[in-house]
């Protein structure tokens, strides 16, 4: 199938109107003229090094996420309360470093839902993000996205784990986040296999007040209100083939921001494409943007091509753009790194077709690439030690940097948003005068 093609008529139907350059849904943006506008001052980046430039740290195409800042702009505002945002991406997400600098600015400025989506990393014997950690009393099989010849499908969050024994049971605990301060869940939701799954409190007590099951094939998503604010959790089945795919972490009655993390090491755009299991999750955390982070992996075939990769890129769009039609997406390039001890020219050229794809359909991109320098930028990397000695992934403190240049961008597309907010408010006036 021509994703391209799929991707264009979809765009072409979804009933989008340009204003200039203010992108708006007619139907369902709400007057804002006599709302409150609060830009969002504080920005995340604070560092010199000469090979970035926070000058061009903007959006390309970011009329695109019209949508997106009016669902922030509305929760600011109290019309709404919950804006909800998914990171898809490969082993640069996984550890959450990019993800939750995004997520502490977005959550301080609009409020703090939760945390999120979590997984039991090291359950599953893999790295996983610093404030999350797992223990299981008893053996779990572990698959994901990435694998070859997996056993069993993975989930929502790019993995699963597989119970071995008849009772199966995980702890889960949520750690101070980057501010250091302590998090807190009161309703969680469980994306799990059929069965009868239990849920219970540090104090040993069963969660209350179960609100829902929905059914999905042998899958399912559980939900259950806690009744007070806790840090940890206990996860249990009786069941000898119970799968868990992952759980959302949230705060139910606290107006805010959620932002999900799905990274997985060595994944790549065709290997989400090709899991039918996580497209039938992807809707139950109902995102209002979808950030897609990959093209490393892509880059390390050498018979990869640029069409290649823009026809997976495509396909993953227009699978979004089928389960969530009116959610924004913003593509993101790939910092330059290495490969067999060279810059990757592969990356550049991916790069390269990305922006050329974001522009023609005029898709909202961040181009890390180009913002931390573009060509031979792997060496400025390498030189401020702020790449692994693999030479591939990057430091802490690197994925902090660009997190908080993500969020920089966001914040300023944004407060572009408001500043553009008379157009839009001129124009929808016009338009139901008609």
């Amino acid at each position: 199938m021509n994703y391209v093609l799929l991707l264009y008529l979809l765009s072409i139907s979804s009933g989008a109107l340009y204003v200039g350059k203010t992108l708006t849904k007619a139907p369902n943006t709400k007057y804002s003229s006599e709302k409150k506008k609060f830009r969002i001052a504080s920005l995340r980046y604070n560092s010199t090094y000469a090979f970035i430039d926070p000058l061009i740290d903007t959006i390309n195409n970011v009329e695109g996420l019209a949508s997106f800042y009016q669902k922030l702009f509305e929760l600011r505002n109290g019309d709404i309360q919950r804006v909800s945002v998914v990171q898809i991406g490969d082993s640069h997400i996984q550890p959450d470093l990019i993800s939750r600098e995004v997520r502490t600015g977005l959550q301080d400025f609009f409020g703090n839902a939760g945390r999120g989506l979590v997984f039991p990393y090291q359950v599953a014997r893999t790295n996983g993000p610093l404030d999350i950690k797992s223990v299981a009393s008893t053996r779990w099989q572990n698959t994901k996205i990435s694998q070859a010849r997996s056993p069993f499908s993975a989930g929502l969050t790019g993995f699963s784990l597989s119970g071995l024994y008849g009772r199966n049971e995980l702890h889960l605990t949520l750690k101070p986040d980057v501010s250091a301060q302590q998090q807190s869940f009161d309703h969680v939701k469980l994306f799990v296999s059929k069965g009868p799954w239990q849920l219970s409190t540090i104090n040993g007590k069963s969660a209350i007040g179960q609100t829902t099951t929905v059914a999905d094939g042998d899958f399912e998503t559980r939900e259950f209100n806690l009744g007070s604010s806790v840090n940890e959790v206990t996860i249990s089945a009786e069941k000898t083939k119970a799968y868990f795919f992952g759980a959302s972490l949230e705060k139910k009655n606290v107006p805010g921001v959620l932002l999900h993390t799905i990274g997985v090491n060595g994944a790549r755009y065709e290997q989400y494409n090709k899991e039918p299991l996580f497209w039938k999750q992807l809707p139950k955390l109902q995102a209002d943007l979808y950030i897609l982070s990959m093209g490393t992996n892509e880059a390390f075939y050498n018979d990869m091509t640029e069409e290649v990769y823009i026809n997976h890129v495509a396909e993953t769009i227009a699978k979004i753009k089928t389960i969530n039609p009116n959610a924004a997406v913003l593509l993101t390039t790939t910092a330059e790194s290495f490969k067999k001890g060279t810059r990757n020219p592969m990356i550049e050229r991916l790069n390269l077709a990305l922006r050329y794809y974001s522009g023609r359909l005029g898709i909202p991109l961040w181009d890390l690439y180009e913002i931390t320098g573009g060509v031979g930028s792997s060496n400025e990397w390498l030189k401020n030690n702020l790449l692994q000695t693999d030479k591939i992934h990057y430091q802490q403190k690197a994925y902090s940097i660009q997190g908080a240049l993500l969020f920089d961008a966001l914040a300023n597309g944004y407060n572009r948003y408001l500043d553009n907010q008379h157009i839009v408010d001129a124009h929808l006036a016009k338009t139901a005068d008609r």
